[in-house]
């Protein structure tokens, strides 16, 4: 294969050919090439470099060379970490925020990881299908996603079909996401059943009260046998009820001190009100996120979104704890 360098300006034709696990790169002509020592000077001439490391260089710069039909970066899930982006190292990406209190703590999460790359709304529905795979180790192999209210497992293909799933935001829309930074934002997306989404509508997520007549057990007649609904609440199957609570925490943290397209600011509330943009309920979603621990499937999904799509983490993945630093003091 072949392929294009140009550095200071000069343009240089490089081939690369592989050969019993090394890599020859050999340059078009005599020109000098900068992007030392991939593409010698010396036409006819070849530098014999270990397989690895030589396409680590070539794919960091050129990645639609092995993968042309995948967006965004790289896309073996099952290599080892190399750190390409500041988000996939932990210790460091959180270094900031040791020893913060008070409110301090929110204000530096939100500059932490509001700024972050955005995808398109329709660029969405391939993602998906790799976050929410059902096979978590081999996501672009499984030919089914997970979808969030029924936990059943249902053909990617069938995404935005009739009888399919569709794009679910846990923070609904009406809730104050207004431009296409929010509206694409990947920890808030999941596959949901058309149907079971449609009858969740934009209910903020809560219990069902004990003296509740009006109580649906199942929230709909697709969805997860423990969930339940009312009039304006909708709780999940407890299985991924911290995930979401971690979910829509992120949104308040990102979206709580401004929006990109200027929309109010979102905030978390036992008193839900579209009107407010307060999304609940606050004590409920402390509660889950206590029950509901971060799974294997969840923390590499926020890996994932870190690694190859918008280059940020939900905090409340890595570190649970802070949800009662942020919202307990108020």
């Amino acid at each position: 294969m072949g392929f294009f360098l140009v550095m200071r300006f000069i343009v240089i034709r490089c081939h690369i050919r592989v050969d019993n696990g090394k890599v020859l790169a050999f340059a078009a002509n005599r020109r000098t090439c900068r992007a030392r020592p991939h593409c010698p000077p010396v036409q006819g001439q070849a530098l014999v470099l270990p397989l690895r490391n030589s396409l680590s260089f070539i794919t960091r710069l050129f990645p639609s060379l092995l993968h042309p039909a995948l967006p965004p970066e790289a896309r073996d899930y099952r290599s080892p970490p190399s750190f390409t982006h500041v988000c996939e190292d932990i210790d460091t990406y959180y270094a900031q925020l040791r020893n913060s209190k008070g409110q301090a703590l929110p204000k530096k999460l939100h500059s932490l990881i509001y700024t972050h790359r955005s995808l398109s709304y329709k660029q969405v529905w391939d993602v998906l299908k790799i976050l929410d795979a059902a096979d978590v180790d081999n996501p672009e192999a499984s030919p089914g996603v997970v979808e969030i209210y029924t936990l059943k497992i249902v053909p990617k293909a069938l995404a935005g079909k009739p009888d399919g799933w569709n794009r679910e935001h846990l923070w609904p829309r009406s809730y104050g996401l207004v431009d296409r930074v929010s509206l694409s934002d990947l920890h808030n997306l999941r596959p949901s059943d058309i149907n079971v989404n449609s009858s969740r509508g934009n209910k903020y997520y809560g219990e069902c009260a004990f003296t509740s007549a009006k109580c649906l057990r199942p929230a709909n007649k697709e969805a997860a046998i423990d969930t339940e609904s009312d009039s304006k609440s909708w709780a999940p199957p407890r299985q991924v009820r911290g995930d979401i609570a971690r979910a829509l925490m992120y949104m308040a943290v990102c979206y709580g001190y401004h929006q990109p397209g200027g929309g109010s600011d979102l905030q978390l509330s036992d008193s839900p009100s579209i009107e407010k943009k307060e999304m609940g309920l606050l004590s409920t979603l402390l509660r889950w996120n206590k029950l509901d621990p971060p799974s294997r499937e969840e923390k590499l999904r926020n890996d994932r979104i870190c690694k190859f799509y918008q280059h940020n983490r939900n905090p409340f993945v890595d570190h649970p704890e802070y949800a009662d630093l942020i919202w307990k003091l108020k």
